[in-house]
């Protein structure tokens, strides 16, 4: 019999302590949060990192946004994203420090991320949410306990696949039996810590039980649904190969929440499957 020895607060502890945030980035969020913060104060803070500014640059002149003149200061780059998009920016860059730090060696999760990320700006836009950038952050982020405890217990995801292959449970299943708790419960304990908006941190949450989400409210439940269903189709694209689009459909047809056709939901993942390919030449997130 398996001993108790994980704890979810020595996770929050010593996930807490690293140095999993870089500071430009927690200053970002705190004064995007604050109701007087200027344009000219958020930009004089953005232009001590070279990188961060020419990553905003990219996004802001990316098709996502869909401006039809580039911008040519940082000021125009930061008015065409706005506070929100500035805020999913930010946000979608701590995400990524933390996961590539986390899985440096194959950056899985971070790949997985991104995949679901596009997923849900895809579905998002077909449902006609006004929700396109917090589904581009709730894909992005909805893992990211995953890194927290794979940085206090390196060994954990051995021990998870492990079990996922002796016992034929699922990751979730398997993650619970061995911690007794879960990636979605630490993810959304640290992060709201961090000041993460309630709606993502909601996904963070419930991303794994969509089914028990009636206190939430409407716009985190629609989110949660989005990068749900995400995630699944995410996940059978990489199990599947292109030509089985019917096991596919087959396969998701549970997660799919939106009643949405067969025809359009073929017409969907190859949608997906040719955002995934732009993402080499426009990616939004690195």
């Amino acid at each position: 019999m398996q001993t108790t020895q994980y704890k979810i607060e020595e996770v929050i502890e010593k996930a807490e302590n690293l140095s999993y945030m870089p500071t430009i980035v927690l200053k970002l969020m705190e004064m995007i949060s604050a109701q007087d913060v200027t344009v000219h104060e958020i930009v004089a803070v953005i232009e001590k990192d070279q990188g961060l500014v020419a990553r905003i640059f990219k996004v802001a002149n990316s098709s996502f946004y869909g401006r039809l003149k580039k911008a040519e200061n940082l000021t125009d780059a930061v008015v065409t994203l706005g506070l929100r998009g500035l805020k999913s920016f930010v946000i979608a860059q701590a995400v990524k420090h933390v996961l590539t730090t986390a899985d440096a060696d194959d950056h899985s999760l971070w790949e997985h991320a991104v995949k679901v990320s596009i997923t849900s700006t895809v579905l998002a836009k077909e449902l006609r949410c006004d929700l396109l950038e917090d589904a581009l952050v709730g894909g992005l982020v909805h893992d990211i306990g995953k890194a927290f405890i794979g940085s206090v217990y390196p060994e954990i995801p051995s021990l998870i696949q492990q079990k996922i292959a002796k016992d034929r449970v699922t990751y979730d299943e398997a993650e619970q039996i061995i911690l007794d708790f879960n990636h979605a419960e630490i993810g959304a304990l640290i992060t709201e810590k961090w000041g993460f908006p309630p709606k993502i941190v909601d996904v963070i949450r419930y991303h794994h039980k969509a089914d028990d989400i009636g206190e939430v409210c409407t716009e985190s439940q629609e989110m949660i649904h989005i990068v749900k269903f995400a995630n699944v189709m995410s996940k059978q694209f990489d199990a599947l190969p292109d030509s089985d689009a019917e096991n596919m459909l087959e396969n998701i047809s549970f997660a799919n929440s939106h009643d949405l056709s067969a025809d359009r939901l073929t017409h969907l993942m190859e949608e997906v499957k040719m955002r995934w390919k732009m993402e080499g030449e426009n990616n939004l997130f690195y």
